[in-house]
């Protein structure tokens, strides 16, 4: 990686930064992540007015992140603060403050701004067109509508879990009479948000998916990945349904702060603020008639990256996010791309001459492509099992623009690349009922193709295939490729379990 970036986001509850290794336009990776709760709007007075113990916790953790910075190598940093500072009357004293002691000059984002660089981290990292986004954070929550992947407009309220909080929760567990007033005070904060709708009246005013990035989305997605025993452990593009969010609200309504923090997926200085977050959540997915929210595990810190990453292009957007999600994975763990790019010309052969037998289309298609491109990343941890650690680090990367059905796909087929009967095992709740027939015929094809590129010489140039009672591939060589069709026809049993045929490779 040739250059490193910190981002710096003091939030009005958390100050998180991250470490992003990067040479524009080619690749990148997270380095490093570090989180402290700071609180920065705790006990804010009715002027708003930062008081001096938040200031300190917020100075010492910038402080801080500027020396773990310096000490590891970042050349830039680029740190901002949101709606706690942006909206303190003592802001230009606190500002000096962090310059003075912390050697970091920060950037306060205006409420657009803010929204805007949380909707970057999205529209980069979501396979989303139209959509609407909603980030809470400690002091303010941003809406955001996008449409055609274009940032259209914004809405913006200081009212955020801390804030919120403070002002109407005043009992553990929550009393009747103070969640009603929660819900009140929520309801009345986002009456004039009237563009939040599933289907608008114009199509320039509508969008089809609710997505949500911040802390407390994330939290009350994990919460209920724990309690389902979800098979990924990665919350980026996890779908938290609303009749879901509904029964947390009501555990969470019995529950007080202690118990709260015992529950699995919620963080100990969370506990006392997610009540607060979900009723924010349910209220906007009430007003605008969704009954799902995607979650996005990145956000504004990733949106600001973006920016620097995609330096030139305006706005910073990848134009094909899936395809450079998958080279970026690829390079990241040093692939041979002319082996890969041939590995892939040839499954994508078989599977085009195959249609007749298979049925699938181009989603397959393109999912058969991106495994081909990924199937030898394994051996970056060892050539024995490379074929399941490739699938690991797939399903463990983050994969940008993919559902998590389609990650478990990809993970699949390069898993059975090698050898093997297919089981779709810890994957299935994530899957359709045909799936395990569709990864065993494209792994299949893959394993043919791999074994068609043993020496990784390109000694293969085509392949004709004629379907019949038996299909028969006809291989274009230049040079001896007697190899190659040797361990083709010694490893095509996965193709005749999974077609019903027998198959022979000349």
């Amino acid at each position: 990686m040739r250059e490193r970036l910190g981002v710096i986001d003091l939030g009005s509850n958390t100050t998180r930064l991250i470490v992003m290794g990067y040479t524009p336009h080619h690749s990148f990776r997270l380095m490093d992540e570090v989180r402290e709760s700071v609180r920065l709007v705790e006990g804010a007075s009715a002027d708003g007015r930062l008081q001096p113990k938040p200031v300190e916790r917020a100075v010492a953790t910038m402080r801080l992140f500027h020396n773990l910075c310096a000490s590891s190598g970042v050349e830039t940093i680029v740190p901002v603060a949101t709606s706690a500072v942006r909206e303190a009357t003592n802001q230009a004293e606190f500002l000096a403050r962090v310059e003075r002691e912390a050697g970091l000059t920060l950037r306060v984002l205006s409420a657009r701004e803010e929204a805007y660089y949380g909707y970057l981290g999205v529209v980069n990292t979501l396979n989303l067109s139209d959509f609407f986004l909603i980030d809470i954070g400690g002091g303010s929550t941003q809406v955001t509508m996008a449409r055609g992947r274009g940032f259209l407009r914004a809405f913006s309220q200081p009212v955020g879990v801390v804030r919120l909080t403070e002002r109407y929760v005043r009992s553990d567990p929550v009393s009747n009479k103070d969640f009603k007033a929660l819900e009140a005070a929520v309801a009345e904060a986002f009456a004039g948000l009237d563009w939040l709708q599933q289907s608008g009246a114009l199509p320039s005013e509508s969008g089809t998916t609710l997505a949500g990035i911040g802390g407390t989305i994330r939290t009350l997605a994990e919460i209920d990945m724990k309690q389902r025993r979800y098979p990924l452990d990665n919350v980026h593009g996890y779908v938290l349904q609303r009749e879901r969010l509904e029964a947390q609200i009501e555990l969470l309504r019995t529950l007080n702060v202690r118990q709260r923090a015992e529950l699995p997926g919620i963080s100990r200085d969370r506990a006392d603020l997610i009540l607060a977050g979900a009723v924010i959540v349910h209220q906007l997915m009430r007003q605008g008639g969704f009954d799902s929210i995607i979650v996005s595990g990145q956000g504004l810190r990733e949106g600001l990256f973006y920016e620097r990453f995609l330096v030139d292009e305006n706005p910073p957007l990848f134009g094909d996010m899936r395809g450079f999600s998958v080279q970026n994975l690829a390079r990241l763990y040093n692939y041979e791309a002319l082996h890969a790019a041939k590995v892939r010309e040839l499954a994508l052969s078989l599977f085009d001459q195959l249609r007749p037998l298979h049925g699938y289309g181009d989603w397959e298609r393109t999912l058969l492509g991106y495994a081909a491109t990924l199937h030898d990343i394994g051996l970056a941890v060892s050539y024995y099992d490379h074929h399941k650690h490739g699938a690991y680090l797939i399903v463990n990367a983050a994969l940008q623009g993919f559902t998590h059905r389609e990650i478990a796909l990809m993970a699949l087929i390069v898993r059975y690349h090698r050898k093997g009967d297919v089981q779709v095992g810890q994957y299935r709740d994530l899957l359709e009922p045909d799936d395990q027939q569709r990864v065993a015929r494209l792994a299949a094809l893959l394993r043919l193709a791999e074994y068609l590129e043993r020496r990784k010489s390109q000694v293969i140039q085509g392949l004709r295939v004629e379907i019949g009672e038996r299909v028969l591939v006809t291989t274009r060589a230049v040079g001896d490729a007697t190899v190659e069709i040797w361990d083709a026809n010694r490893g095509s049993g996965l193709f005749r379990k999974s077609f019903g045929r027998e198959i022979e490779i000349v």
